[in-house]
């Protein structure tokens, strides 16, 4: 698949984006770090989490 999409809102083509969400864990200074993939549009700033196997090539 490809690496880019069209954008639902405005047409402009998005990009996959990895990223790393950081979650505390009340009480003790332990911090859970996930990587999270979403589709961003860089013209409207919508976004949709990726499913899996999007941007595999």
């Amino acid at each position: 698949m490809s690496t880019a999409r069209e954008c639902p809102m405005c047409g402009e083509f998005m990009r996959l984006v990895t990223r790393e969400v950081v979650s505390r864990v009340p009480g003790t200074m332990q911090e859970i770090k996930q990587p999270v993939r979403e589709w961003v549009c860089p013209e409207c700033d919508f976004f949709e989490e990726a499913e899996a196997g999007d941007g595999e090539a």
